[in-house]
């Protein structure tokens, strides 16, 4: 702006140097036009700047491959304004760690009195969109005038959808206050009473055997068929020094991957690191389920690869888990070799290698499925369990 304005005042000493040269009337029509303009503009953009309110709309809720901007909305304006609205947007995003600052200029027009700002980054995560700073400027740069504006306000981009299909080898098919049971083994039929026992507190009212209950004088519960032995936990490991487009996939595939265990009747634990440990909860449901993506979509990954290896390492995952899926963004085949002596382990690798495929290579101890980030919402995946 500097450098502007001291080109105008360059052009007026040069307008006035020429008409004192000439002392004619071409020479004195363009000095008042080189004193005029600037005085114009400078006019127009006050009258303007108290005429003019600018918002900024910010949606609660973006998808990644999706159409992604916030809008810069003039509520009242100044019909012919010849100014340019600027305005400074900070984006900070809580899962990779990361702020961004952002110049933003629109013109500011009645006729059109939204525009979008292409300003948010390809991160999936909760993100604090703030824009400050909201100035008028005109066309030739000379003056400014600063108008009220203080946003912040959060919003949510989400990671691409994903199609996948799990295959399992062992299906818990029914569920009973609160049991998984695999009807497919013998012994395991949800009608069978496999035991009774006294009432506990706690226990379902359903599961009371009334006519027993009257014999002894005490409340006597069902004990059905034993629960399969088949608990899942599913947890996603990506970490900030993989590439954007790595974790993004990460993300996807890890919540598809609850989705469809969801869809085949498998109760599971889903979580993500968090705090230098291995944070899950029980996804049974919609609403569940939707929880471990609000978590997952709030948490902040892990700095490193070998972080990630560490708390996996130090983690007791065979203690409480039958079967675990890793969804990863590197490689650490000694740490899942060491976790595949304790316990059943499917790796889903999702990296930036040219060279990976959608199609699975198993590994004596372990399942490895290694699948491309670069166009992994593109293709439907298949995952044996």
């Amino acid at each position: 702006m500097l450098k502007n304005r001291v080109a105008s005042v360059l052009v007026i000493v040069l307008a006035a140097m020429i008409h004192f040269w000439a002392d004619s009337s071409l020479s004195l029509a363009f000095l008042l036009a080189s004193v005029a303009v600037p005085v114009v503009l400078l006019a127009q953009l006050r009258l303007a700047a108290s005429f003019t309110h600018v918002a900024v709309d910010v949606e609660p809720s973006y998808q990644i491959g999706e159409e992604r901007a916030v809008s810069l909305r003039l509520e009242r304006g100044l019909p012919l304004c010849l100014a340019v609205v600027s305005l400074r947007v900070r984006v900070a995003n809580c899962v990779f760690d990361t702020e961004e600052e952002h110049e933003v200029e629109a013109a500011v027009s009645t006729r059109h009195s939204t525009c979008s700002l292409s300003v948010l980054p390809d991160r999936y995560g909760r993100m604090l969109v703030e824009a400050r700073d909201a100035r008028l400027t005109d066309p030739l740069g000379l003056f400014v005038a600063h108008l009220p504006l203080d946003l912040s306000c959060e919003s949510v981009m989400r990671p691409m959808r994903v199609r996948t299909e799990v295959l399992l080898s062992q299906t818990p098919q029914a569920h009973v206050f609160g049991d998984s049971f695999d009807n497919t083994k013998s012994g395991h039929d949800v009608g069978e009473v496999f035991d009774v026992r006294e009432y506990v507190p706690g226990d379902s009212l359903a599961s009371i055997h009334w006519k027993l209950s009257t014999k002894f004088d005490a409340l006597i519960a069902r004990q059905f068929s034993r629960p399969a032995d088949y608990d899942v936990a599913l947890v996603a490991c990506g970490c900030r020094e993989a590439s954007d487009e790595t974790c993004n996939g990460v993300a996807s595939v890890a919540l598809s991957l609850s989705e469809a265990l969801l869809r085949a009747g498998v109760f599971h634990d889903a979580g993500f690191l968090h705090e230098q440990q291995v944070s899950c909860h029980l996804v049974d449901d919609v609403a569940t389920h939707a929880a471990f993506s609000d978590g997952l979509l709030s948490t902040p990954l892990s700095p490193s690869a070998r972080e990630v290896s560490q708390v996996l390492a130090g983690e007791t995952l065979s203690e409480r888990f039958t079967k675990v899926i890793l969804v990863t963004c590197f490689y650490d085949e000694a740490t899942w070799a060491d976790l595949a002596q304790t316990v059943d382990l499917t790796v889903v690798v999702v990296t930036d290698d040219e060279l990976a495929g959608s199609a699975s290579s198993v590994s004596e101890r372990y399942g490895l499925f290694t699948l491309r980030a670069k166009g992994v919402a593109d293709h439907e995946h298949r995952i044996t369990l």
